[in-house]
């Protein structure tokens, strides 16, 4: 799909002007266009599920085309949504390719119903995910696969007994692609305590980030929802979390300290991440918005932190193998903080959020570096809109490329790359991912963090 779908059955009709960014005094209104514009998406949606069809929907537009409609077809389905804004042949091509493949390619299951259990004591809340859901216990998943993930809530129901085990089990029937009927079931004993202590050292940090995720973009998809009330609702949690650790795990501190749990210690910046992420952000589209969402919504535990704080490699520091040679699989370098303060101008970085790349170019980078790096003489020749990286018999090139190929490999997705010098046009994209800076998405980390601590404060008081 590469345009608005105006005509026929489910026509979109009065969201084009949706496309606009919303303004900071609309933080507070429900976000209207993040859900399907007609019943009539829905209703086709749960028709598909019932006859086990799953839809894949996959859009090249250079205008608004309203992702959430046509996005919720995929989220009922159990199907995949992929999106390539301003859609460029030599630049995009090869993630087009891929994604195709790896879409007819990847493991998954057909047909499937699941149900969850749990053990006397526990009982199923509710289930997030891209699911269809026509009975209270089963969820009905017409296509599941390896990118995504199914969340289910859990309730208390009675006391639990200390020092014993609770066991949730998941009950899977599906179908292979070769046309196998099986049952997979999965069993998992969790130990009872009533020491809060325990918790915390068991701590998920991505987990608990996930879950965040998810919510926010669970509540912002039914269209009722504000952004303020999103954020609203990430930052209680985080601030919950750290209270309860500060008075029942650190209360023989002063109350003037900040005290976090040693595995959520970067909980509150993954907060402050979520704050500034495309789903929340008051100037993103209305598509790209759908889209974070629609993602967020579904995401593993393993995709979630780098949707919103996104990996930021120095790759001017990549280092040759052994005797000069390139190895195929390089050791990463360090990551630094996502901060402008970290960008030096004779260096080059490559930011990465599991879905796409960035390599940013410093204006003061050398002549030689850039002849060896990107076959070009001047800064200036790298432009975002179509500059790719080449493939050259030079070291640098080769570590370079190297580098990126496993960053690709580490991924379900094979992440396009936009090459970027310090003053191209398209450079925000870039520059809004640093998200430890103060920008117009909100305070700087530094800030973030003393607004946490004053919050955990107050409720002391």
């Amino acid at each position: 799909i590469a345009t608005m779908p105006t005509g026929g059955y489910g026509a979109v009709k009065g969201r084009t002007a949706m496309g606009t960014t919303m303004s900071k005094e609309t933080e507070k209104e429900p976000v209207k266009h993040a859900a399907p514009v007609d019943k009539v998406y829905s209703k086709m949606a749960t028709e598909a599920a019932e006859y086990q069809c799953a839809i894949d929907a996959f859009l090249m537009p250079n205008g608004h085309v309203d992702v959430a409609s046509l996005g919720h077809l995929c989220r009922v389905t159990g199907g995949s949504l992929y999106r390539y804004y301003n859609f460029n042949t030599t630049l995009d091509f090869a993630q087009l390719h891929n994604d195709l493949r790896w879409n007819v390619t990847r493991p998954q299951g057909l047909e499937a119903v699941m149900r969850v259990r749990a053990s006397a004591g526990l009982g199923v809340a509710d289930y997030g995910g891209f699911y269809c859901k026509r009975t209270p216990t089963d969820v009905d998943l017409p296509a599941l696969d390896c990118d995504k993930a199914i969340s289910v809530d859990l309730r208390y129901e009675e006391k639990l007994n200390d020092g014993q085990d609770a066991f949730v089990q998941c009950a899977l029937l599906y179908t292979t692609t070769h046309g196998e009927r099986r049952i997979r079931v999965h069993t998992l004993a969790l130990p009872v305590s009533s020491v809060l202590g325990n918790v915390f050292r068991a701590s998920d940090l991505e987990a608990q980030t996930c879950d965040m995720i998810r919510k926010a973009s669970a509540k912002l998809l039914t269209g009722s929802c504000s952004l303020q009330g999103a954020k609203d609702a990430a930052l209680r949690t985080t601030v919950d979390t750290l209270h309860a650790y500060r008075k029942f795990c650190a209360s023989n501190n002063s109350t003037g300290q900040l005290i976090l749990p040693e595995g959520l210690k970067v909980l509150p910046l993954y907060c402050l991440a979520l704050h500034k992420s495309d789903g929340l952000r008051s100037d993103s589209s209305a598509d790209d918005r759908a889209e974070w969402l629609l993602r967020g919504v579904s995401c593993t535990a393993s995709s979630a932190v780098p949707s919103i704080y996104p990996r930021h490699f120095p790759v001017h520091v990549l280092a040759d193998g052994e005797d000069g040679d390139v190895p195929a699989y390089p050791p990463l370098p360090a990551t630094t903080w996502l901060s402008a303060e970290k960008l030096e101008q004779d260096g080059a970085y490559l930011l990465e959020d599991g879905r796409e790349m960035f390599l940013w170019v410093g204006r003061a980078t050398s002549r030689e570096s850039l002849r060896e790096t990107f076959g070009v003489e001047h800064v200036d020749a790298l432009q975002a809109s179509h500059t790719v990286l080449p493939r050259l018999d030079t070291k640098s090139n080769k570590s370079l490329n190297a580098f990126v190929d496993t960053l690709r490999r580490m991924r379900c997705s094979y992440m396009r790359l936009r090459v970027l010098r310090r003053g191209d046009p398209h450079e925000n994209a870039f520059y809004r991912r640093l998200v430890e800076d103060r920008s117009p998405a909100g305070m700087s980390y530094v800030e973030f963090l003393c607004h946490v601590h004053r919050l955990i404060q107050n409720k002391f008081q």
